[in-house]
């Protein structure tokens, strides 16, 4: 069974909070529950007993260690605030597809697991190893909560101006805050604007001397190694990539 015991201590640091609980399908998260709270409020709801569907979802999932804890927004001031938010989401997400009986009364980040709040606020570094060596590319400006996956790809594989594209880059690490959203597998650099993009338009902008990655998501085991981490680099200097796993 799932031990959320260990976060106590990072959401005590981030004040006021929207969650929202979430049933786990491979790597689908499908939120069934909003809330709101300080501390550990969010884990409230697991020792809590009754036999509303919120609690029956909540001890199906965690017997099957599906069970996932989504901060929506973290960093807010006033639990006005955060009533706001807590109704804004439920009334986007629609109370039919919740388990709450009534609608609700940031942080720039957005929506991230709890699993990726522990990572932040813990000071935990993880190191690229050197068989998965390549580009960490910091999507500080690009990245938006909430992005698709293509949106994250398209924005992680191009446009770059004088990247690395030696056979030692392997895997590109798209990262925002310094927090691993995504590893793609590297096959070969081509010209930027070779490929299609679906999300993003450079009509008004010159690509000629830039470069794109042909790639895919890296396979799961090497995902499960650094999605949801804070990447130990070096600084990058303005540069909106970096070697990592050198």
């Amino acid at each position: 069974m799932q031990d959320f015991s260990k976060f106590k201590k990072s959401l005590k640091m981030i004040e006021h909070y929207v969650y929202a609980l979430c049933e786990i399908d491979d790597e689908k998260r499908t939120p069934f529950y909003i809330g709101k709270g300080v501390n550990d409020r969010c884990l409230k709801h697991l020792k809590e007993k009754g036999n509303s569907p919120k609690q029956e979802a909540i001890e199906e999932l965690l017997a099957r260690n599906r069970l996932g804890i989504d901060i929506l927004r973290h960093g807010i001031k006033t639990d006005k605030t955060a009533k706001l938010i807590e109704a804004t989401c439920i009334d986007l997400l629609g109370i039919g597809e919740l388990s709450n009986k009534v609608r609700g009364s940031g942080s720039e980040m957005g929506r991230a697991t709890i699993e990726e709040i522990h990572n932040l606020q813990s000071g935990e570094l993880v190191e690229i190893q050197k068989e998965h060596q390549g580009l960490a590319f910091l999507l500080n400006s690009t990245y938006k909560s909430g992005m698709s996956e293509i949106e994250l790809f398209e924005a992680t594989r191009g446009v770059w101006r004088n990247v690395p594209r030696d056979e030692s880059i392997k895997y590109a690490y798209a990262t925002y805050g310094g927090l691993i959203k995504e590893v793609y597998q590297i096959h070969s650099w081509v010209n930027a604007g070779t490929q299609q993009y679906f999300t993003r338009s450079f009509e008004n902008r010159n690509i000629s001397q830039r470069w794109e990655f042909v790639g895919k998501k890296a396979p799961k085991d090497i995902r499960a190694m650094y999605v949801g981490k804070v990447i130990k680099k070096e600084r990058s200097f303005g540069n909106p990539f970096i070697k990592v796993g050198n």
